[in-house]
């Protein structure tokens, strides 16, 4: 910052601000009226100062020009006593602050210093907002560090490849969005279907992949489409593919070594040109070596791998994605939000992220919601982000509590942390206790967690 316009006709307020001003190196230029104003406006300044009383009219007059020409300008409004409802609605109009006269000197370098700030502030979001129109080459697949750039380039060689692709990475790293960038560059004409093989019964997975006919079963009341059928000609992921049952691993291999199925309660097959892209949130290979997965299943999956790195370990994008989802739940959520404060992005890099770039998207959805003005402050983050810190049992208190409530305590403590870690993936959580996921669903509703 390094030159401010003056909007005064008094010379001592002029002569106090320029004073002022130069302290923090920045020189000034003055308009005593409307007319002069309008003149000086046709240069670009970093700060400006606007008096509500002219002697050709009021104030408010030029600020719609200046909010035009200094779109980030901070504008601080110079209000005498008693006409403080006019500053407020200045600041409506898209002013930054008001300084009622007579004013001090730390009043004014006070309000000086936070219009600084605000510009820096600004200009960053700015260039956020440049670096992500550039990273934005893969639709909504956010990122320029070199691990992604690898993801993207795996992505361009894969894409028209007639084959079937595996993509790993930790819950929340955005593997189905991948998967949809390879069937939007594939030039597929079918749909693109997301069958999530965790999320059904595994006595039913087996109907939900590949259809049934009536009475194959009990229940089955009428013919039902697999989504092997409804992916024809388009691509089908199949995700969190460890949980698939035994049985019908050894189905999906046939299929994709034959394009050939059966329907439940059929005999004939059939045929279908489904693309299979199958992601996984642990390592594949690891299943295999513990006997969850079959391993020429593996081999017939694995010919081309694509691994998604989780956010800790790509913090240089975590701007990039902040500023495209305050813009999506602006949007969404009907607020103006700016952009965010610097100390609220400093919490957001110094949190390890769990859940990955899910969890930093439910952040900022719930900051959008909460914030009370255009930009998002700490005060708006999660609490476990803004003190930055991990449930620990020193918080328990001891001598307040009985013996069992502070075993609970405890307990609900040590839940609160894994579900946290696993990105409230109940699954991972309960491999992180080291419990069946059973006892843990028991414990949560025993202590009342959802």
């Amino acid at each position: 910052m390094n030159r401010a316009l003056v909007i005064d006709d008094e010379e001592v307020i002029q002569d106090v601000i320029k004073r002022a001003l130069q302290r923090h190196g920045i020189s000034i230029r003055e308009a005593t009226s409307l007319q002069e104003a309008r003149e000086r406006l046709t240069q670009d300044y970093d700060l400006v100062f606007l008096d509500l009383r002219l002697p050709d009219g009021n104030g408010l007059d030029v600020l719609p020009l200046i909010r035009e020409r200094l779109p980030y300008t901070p504008v601080i409004v110079l209000t005498a006593y008693g006409t403080v409802e006019a500053a407020v609605r200045a600041l409506k109009l898209g002013a930054f602050d008001f300084l009622e006269k007579p004013f001090t000197l730390k009043d004014f370098e006070n309000r000086v210093k936070e219009a600084i700030k605000f510009r820096e502030v600004y200009r960053e979001n700015i260039e956020l907002k440049k670096q992500l129109d550039e990273a934005k080459g893969f639709g909504h697949i956010i990122g320029k560090t070199q691990r992604m750039i690898e993801v993207y380039e795996a992505i361009g060689r894969v894409a028209n490849a007639d084959v079937t692709v595996l993509i790993e990475g930790e819950s929340g790293t955005g593997k189905e969005m991948v998967a949809r960038e390879i069937h939007k560059r594939s030039g597929r004409s079918g749909k693109f279907v997301v069958f999530h093989c965790g999320n059904i019964s595994p006595d039913l997975v087996e109907s939900h992949l590949f259809g049934h006919r009536k009475g194959a079963f009990t229940g089955a009341t009428q013919d039902k489409r697999g989504f092997i059928e409804e992916a024809e000609g388009g691509t089908l992921l199949l995700d969190d593919i460890t949980t698939l049952p035994w049985e019908t691993q050894a189905k999906l291999l046939r299929f994709l070594e034959t394009r050939e199925f059966v329907k439940l309660g059929e005999t004939r097959s059939r045929r279908s040109s489904a693309r299979i892209l199958v992601a996984s949130n642990e390592p594949l290979k690891k299943a295999v070596e513990e006997g969850k997965f079959r391993e020429d299943l593996f081999y017939r999956i694995n010919v081309v791998s694509i691994e998604l790195p989780p956010l800790r370990e790509r913090k240089e994008d975590i701007p990039l994605f902040v500023f495209h989802f305050l813009k999506e739940f602006s949007e969404k959520h009907n607020k103006r939000i700016k952009g965010i404060k610097e100390d609220a992005m400093k919490h957001l890099m110094n949190y390890s992220w769990p859940g990955n770039v899910r969890e930093l998207k439910n952040a900022l959805e719930s900051a959008v919601i909460l914030a009370k003005d255009e930009w998002i402050g700490v005060e708006n983050l999660p609490d476990w982000i803004a003190r930055n810190k991990p449930i620990s049992p020193s918080r328990i208190e001891l001598g307040k509590k009985s013996y069992r409530e502070l075993l609970e305590e405890f307990e609900r403590t040590l839940i609160l942390k894994a579900l946290q870690e696993a990105g409230g993936v109940q699954k991972k959580a309960a491999e992180l206790l080291g419990m069946n996921p059973s006892t843990l669903n028991m414990a949560m509703k025993r202590l009342g967690l959802k």
